[in-house]
């Protein structure tokens, strides 16, 4: 696997190479190293080899050199691992994704190459710089998917919207598998213990994962005003990353709203130490804002709050609605202050109803469970092989 993130930090990356390390391959993962990890480290049969820092990128021209650099160094180093291993099947993982160039010498000489396509880059691009003065950048990045998606033997992705974006531009039907983001059932446990009752003071809400302006934090701390007015000593505990500019930005705005108190960025935390979050949580959210690209989205946060049995609140988006629906998802209006606090301090008064959606949510994710992504993925990987081994 080849990944300008790290692990085992990426939860994607990490669920597919834990059901391969089952399933009895070795994966060797080169990726970047998040900053205090070593340059090589074992995990059972997987082995991540950590060969570049991940420095800043707060620019498109940074981002574009840092990736380049990733590129060229993970082309050299996978040349160097193959002297001793023949690899069967390389995966890469978009962002960009052009980094499928990387096993390209590979690929003439027999491997399969699978691009797992996290993110859409077209869509991502036109979320983060919209407007015309990118048209010709904008451009340059749908020309790289097309090549990036005709150069991989297969790819994989997160949604059906996903994939039907995928097959507009150009990509065969059956050239694309859609593997959702669900849940390790064996890390998010569903907690049979819940109490539901009716909550009139103290509610505790939790977010957990990347923090943009796009994921609307802002407007969750703005609604949690809202709710303090109706259900007094509540808080709000952010998990994930803290950017600097956007950082700053909910920073101020806490101290603006008043809410040092009640709304807490923790930083990053450990994925074992999650569930128990979710455990000690009355609500999570998912307040996306309201875009296009918002519509792409069928967040990993919303599985896990789904899998541990926590009532959840989210931004309409059509594939989570698609995929769960109102009985099971507490939806609210992006962008609204008022409608998220409206419907926190909705579930926390009726306690039924939120026992009822809980039920319905986890009934739906059985059927597309992490046990059946996973079974899923790796039969996909053990389709390759086989291939690739017919024609060795």
């Amino acid at each position: 696997m080849i990944a300008m993130s790290s692990y085992p930090i990426d939860p994607r990356i990490r669920r597919q190479a834990e059901a391969l390390d089952e399933a009895g391959y070795e994966v060797d993962i080169l990726c970047r190293n998040s900053g205090d990890q070593p340059s090589k480290e074992k995990f059972g049969n997987v082995t991540a080899y950590r060969i570049m820092n991940a420095p800043r990128q707060d620019s498109k021209i940074k981002y574009f050199m840092v990736s380049i650099i990733f590129l060229f160094v993970a082309f050299f180093r996978l040349v160097f691992l193959s002297i001793k291993r023949k690899y069967l099947v390389i995966q890469v993982h978009n962002l960009p994704d052009y980094l499928i160039f990387a096993g390209l010498l590979h690929k003439i000489f027999g491997a399969k190459l699978i691009l797992d396509i996290h993110d859409p880059s077209v869509d991502l691009f036109d979320e983060k710089w919209p407007g015309k003065k990118n048209k010709i950048l904008k451009y340059f990045v749908k020309k790289l998917e097309q090549y990036s998606c005709k150069v991989a033997d297969h790819l994989i992705t997160v949604t059906k919207t996903c994939k039907e974006r995928l097959i507009e531009r150009g990509t065969q039907p059956d050239k694309i598998t859609v593997i959702f983001n669900s849940a390790n059932e064996s890390v998010f446990k569903y907690n049979h213990t819940r109490n539901f009752q009716k909550i009139e003071r103290g509610i505790k809400l939790c977010y957990h994962g990347s923090m943009a302006e796009r994921f609307g934090l802002d407007i969750a701390i703005k609604a949690m005003q809202l709710i303090l007015e109706e259900i007094p000593d509540s808080r709000f505990d952010v998990y994930g990353k803290i950017p600097n500019s956007y950082g700053t930005h909910l920073k101020e705005l806490i101290v603006k709203c008043n809410l040092e108190n009640n709304v807490y960025l923790n930083g990053l935390i450990k994925r074992e130490l999650i569930p128990e979050v979710l455990r000690n949580s009355d609500i999570g959210i998912v307040p996306h804002l309201n875009s296009e690209y918002a519509n792409l989205a069928l967040p990993t946060k919303a599985f896990e709050y789904i899998a541990s049995g926590l009532p959840l609140i989210s931004t309409y988006l059509s594939d989570l609605a698609q995929t769960f629906g109102d009985k099971s998802i507490t939806f609210c209006q992006g962008n609204s202050a008022q409608d998220l606090a409206e419907k926190v301090i909705f579930l926390a008064k009726d306690p039924d109803t939120r026992k009822l959606k809980v039920k319905n949510a986890y009934k739906e994710l059985r059927k597309i469970s992490g046990t059946v992504m996973a079974e899923k993925y790796v039969k996909l990987i053990n389709l390759f092989r086989i291939r690739n081994n017919k024609t060795s």
